[in-house]
């Protein structure tokens, strides 16, 4: 660990920077995990302008479909892909606190840096039974816990600003992504907590507001987004210049660069998590085209549409972002 207990909160302020990035799982033609697939996904997406870590196990990767055991194998793979020269947060993510637990310690075990878990996904849940969740989860856990607020309909859980406050007394509990798309939710996150732990966001509007409205609490990553494998490319890195104008101090710059990736996202990813949910057989088809290792999505994921992805491949095509993609 890079840390010692009770220097989570500052290690992750300290330490992260850029995008902790999603990562897409590969899956061979029998189904099962494309090992050297992934290998290749970690490395292409630490190569990413901008990226700076990663971020496993998240909606993107699938996690949902895989056994347990697949779990394990997929989270060490990645960290000994990765070997310590970037951070990596795994995603310990389960409806039972025992096995979100067992999860979180095989991933501190293997290496990780930090650990998110969500609340549970599924069930009769109420701020006291959440919170009954972290409280059991934290003390028996020896790395920095980020939780995890979102108002998608995936999920169906908000993670409103006073409970994380009331999970502040753990002391391991070092963040929260709030990709709740609405920025008065996200202001208030700041609001509320920002100045004890990171309130992180995997958008780059919300991220920018951040920096500018809360300077002294908005933190220096954004985390959980997979924009930078689908709004940039070697030749046109937005990513990487916003993450660099905000770094500078230049917001100008740094908005002019959001409004590119934003128009990109839109039109590929955006309009689906204003429905609620990830489409995650569309955007892991195109993460393929754009140099990924994919293979076909897990049974009881919806596949996409032939013209879906067409209207998708057209969008890249006018941004200029298919050119040398493989």
């Amino acid at each position: 660990m890079k840390y010692a207990r009770g220097e989570e909160r500052e290690w992750v302020r300290e330490s992260l920077r850029g995008y902790m990035c999603a990562v897409y799982t590969p899956f061979d033609e029998a189904g099962g995990l494309d090992e050297e697939g992934l290998r290749h996904n970690v490395r292409a997406t630490l190569a990413l302008p901008g990226v700076g870590g990663l971020s496993i196990n998240t909606l993107h990767q699938e996690f949902w479909t895989l056994t347990d055991d697949e779990r394990r194998r997929l989270v060490e793979i990645v960290l000994d892909t990765v070997r310590g020269a970037a951070p990596v947060v795994i995603g310990c993510t389960d409806p039972s606190a025992a096995r979100a637990v067992a999860f979180a310690q095989h991933a501190t075990a293997a290496g990780a840096d930090l650990v998110m878990i969500w609340p549970p996904f599924y069930g009769p849940r109420s701020a006291a039974g959440v919170k009954a969740y972290y409280e059991y989860i934290a003390p028996r856990i020896d790395i920095g816990l980020i939780v995890y607020s979102t108002t998608l309909s995936e999920l169906g859980f908000y993670l409103a600003p006073e409970q994380v406050e009331a999970l502040l007394g753990l002391p391991n509990v070092c963040a929260v992504q709030n990709t709740t798309l609405n920025l008065a939710q996200y202001g208030a996150m700041l609001e509320r907590v920002g100045d004890r732990i990171a309130v992180a966001t995997s958008l780059e509007e919300y991220h920018l507001h951040g920096r500018m409205t809360f300077p002294d609490r908005a933190p220096h990553f954004l985390i959980g987004s997979s924009r930078p494998v689908f709004c940039q490319s070697a030749a046109l890195p937005h990513c990487g210049h916003f993450v660099a104008a905000v770094e500078k101090g230049d917001f100008g710059a740094a908005a002019s660069h959001a409004r590119v990736i934003m128009r990109i996202a839109e039109l590929l990813q955006s309009r689906y998590f204003a429905r609620g949910f990830h489409h995650v057989a569309l955007f892991k088809r195109l993460a393929g085209v754009l140099g990924m290792k994919t293979g076909d999505v897990r049974p009881g994921i919806a596949p996409c549409e032939p013209a879906e992805f067409a209207a998708c491949l057209e969008i890249l095509g006018k941004e200029g972002l298919l050119s040398g993609a493989s």
